[in-house]
């Protein structure tokens, strides 16, 4: 993949920066799914007053592009790993909120469910036992599926500026400082925005499989 600017191995400097893009990506996912499960289940479960606040907050996150809150968060906050990773969560929970609730709604509605309340078990426990058990395969095809997404918006935010700071590697500052040089220089930028879209097309690719397998044992 021949080298940088100064020299620096590109490969090298890819296969660095991969654990630190891939823990980005993980922990967006796991804050999301985490935040958007407490606001969603008792939405969708519970309904009535307690779905209207908790979706008109998620609404309210939802009303702002995501790339331009992701960005004005971290702005805000500084240029760091930890910062970039709170500006995502914040804008990645509301789609996970909506998605538990509508999975919520669709459970509670079956039989087994109300069986569960005539046999005199909690709200809470059906939500754990029940409702929570029964969306795992739509949430983990999704969160699949969502973390070449969280890749790729991390690598525009480090494109942009607001990654890790240098000189430590990452695939989206590694696309910009190549932006500089090209065309001549052409594969210090053309590289890591392979490695970026190979991610991204895979987890989109290993989430649809995961999704058919769920719903043919289904």
């Amino acid at each position: 993949m021949g080298t940088d600017d100064i020299g620096r191995d590109i490969w090298s400097r890819i296969l660095f920066a991969a654990p630190t893009d891939a823990m980005v990506s993980v922990l967006v996912i796991s804050g999301g799914i985490l935040i958007g499960s407490l606001v969603g289940y008792p939405a969708g479960y519970f309904g009535k007053s307690v779905d209207e606040v908790n979706m008109r907050v998620t609404d309210l996150f939802l009303a702002f592009p995501a790339l331009i809150l992701a960005l004005a968060i971290e702005a805000t906050l500084g240029r760091d790993v930890v910062y970039a990773i709170i500006a995502l969560v914040v804008v990645w929970w509301p789609s996970y909120a909506r998605l538990v609730r509508g999975e919520a709604l669709k459970i509670k509605s079956m039989k087994f469910v109300d069986a569960a309340l005539l046999s005199g078990l909690s709200n809470f426990a059906i939500i754990s036992k029940h409702v929570i058990t029964n969306s795992l395969n739509t949430l983990i095809s999704y969160a699949t599926i969502d973390l070449g997404n969280t890749i790729l918006v991390y690598s525009i935010l480090s494109f942009l500026g607001l990654g890790v700071p240098a000189p430590a590697p990452e695939w989206g500052t590694m696309v910009a400082a190549g932006l500089n040089e090209f065309p001549e220089w052409w594969w210090y930028s053309i590289f890591p925005g392979i490695v970026i879209a190979v991610i991204v097309i895979g987890s989109a690719l290993l989430g649809d499989g995961l999704r058919d397998m769920f719903a043919g044992e289904l």
